[in-house]
């Protein structure tokens, strides 16, 4: 399987107030990634990028203001189904 068929998620805790604020300043970083919500309410959001640039992720999610109050909370490989024969 090549990196082309994977997907780096990144798993996320997000304050509700500050879910918009984060996909904004995500949205400087040309092709880093998206954001995608799981459960708005909660917090909880994904990360998605792809894993050659994971390095260059935790770098972006580290540099964070703390006032985001963004929390990593795991982090998991999603595959692309091999296509039925």
């Amino acid at each position: 399987m090549s990196d082309i068929d994977q997907v780096l998620i990144i798993e996320l805790e997000i304050p509700q107030q500050q879910q918009i604020l984060l996909q904004s300043i995500l949205q400087g970083e040309d092709g880093l990634g998206v954001v995608r919500s799981f459960d708005r309410v909660s917090g909880r959001q994904q990360f998605w990028t792809t894993p050659d640039q994971r390095e260059e992720a935790y770098a972006w999610l580290d540099s964070l203001p703390e006032a985001i109050g963004c929390r990593i909370t795991g982090e998991w490989l999603w595959q692309k189904p091999a296509d039925p024969q």
